[in-house]
């Protein structure tokens, strides 16, 4: 009979357990089971390994000699394992919003083409950190650098610029201002500003001094965001990539002239332990640089 992963894992739980009965609920398995593989196993060794004689099953001589080995053969063994199941883990990929543009679906497509092993896997998160800050995301899309964010170390994260997007002004279609080609913050003084506080793009420091809305909605989701100017309640900021990615029949996009760009940026965690996330940021960087003139 050949001894199995299953023979030595129940031997160990019965030595560690010092009883059948206790390393059969360990095991989630019944204590007929247990003494039938420890039999067989003892049945391949040729001698004893438990002692039955008292009212502990302890290993005898022999046993203790075979512990050690068994414990070292499944450690590695699982260790193999999950150093395998790592190889072909995919690589899971944070974005809140309006972020996912052609460049990006390109670089995930060829990714995926390349590197069969480690499909994107993507998920939207409403907040800033997409999913970096507890863990949920390998890697994320993010419109503000995530180095030196509040309730994290300063050298928590690791990211790089991929673009700059101009700022729009998001209207309902009705509202007096959407028919303008261009506007100007000082043109949204006596607005109501739909605020997005978990995932939103507008930093405190935008407006001038004196020219911020005196009226805020906040909200919480680009879904609340998008329905309270919709329904008439205000007006937000966003970057032009939603009007493109994210049209909406009952709102209109202005292109705002004088507020700085918003950039977009990938972002991972500092030493971060995915096989595939230095291939992948190198992989993104090189799908956004800029073409190189031919002479």
């Amino acid at each position: 009979m050949s001894v199995e992963l299953r023979h030595l894992r129940v031997f160990i739980a019965v030595c560690e357990a010092r009883s059948f009965t206790h390393a059969a609920t360990r095991m989630v398995i019944s204590q007929p089971v247990v003494s039938r593989t420890v039999k067989q196993l003892e049945k391949a060794v040729g001698t004893e390994l438990i002692d039955r004689s008292t009212g502990e099953a302890r290993p005898t001589a022999a046993g203790a000699v075979l512990l050690d080995h068994a414990r070292a053969t499944v450690a590695q063994f699982d260790h193999t394992l999950s150093s395998a199941q790592s190889l072909s883990r995919p690589l899971l990929l944070g974005y809140t919003w309006s972020m996912l543009d052609s460049r990006i679906l390109g670089a995930v497509e060829t990714w995926e083409s390349e590197h069969g092993l480690h499909p994107i896997i993507t998920r939207r998160c409403d907040d800033r950190l997409a999913g970096l800050g507890d863990g949920s995301t390998d890697v994320a899309l993010v419109r503000e650098r995530p180095e030196g964010r509040p309730g994290h170390p300063e050298d928590a994260f690791r990211s790089l610029t991929l673009l700059s997007e101009d700022r729009y002004v998001a209207l309902p279609r009705d509202h007096p201002l959407s028919g303008r080609p261009t506007l100007r913050l000082e043109d949204l003084t006596t607005e109501v500003f739909v605020d997005n506080t978990t995932s939103g793009t507008v930093p405190s420091g935008l407006w001038p001094p004196g020219g911020a809305p005196q009226r805020r909605l906040p909200v919480e989701t680009f879904e609340d965001w998008t329905f309270a100017i919709a329904a008439g309640r205000g007006i937000g900021l966003t970057p032009a990539s939603t009007a493109a990615l994210r049209p909406h029949p009952a709102l209109a996009f202005v292109a705002l002239t004088d507020a700085p760009a918003v950039d977009l940026h990938l972002a991972w965690r500092a030493g971060a332990e995915h096989p595939a996330l230095a291939a992948f940021t190198g992989h993104v960087q090189r799908a956004f640089a800029p073409p190189t003139s031919v002479p």
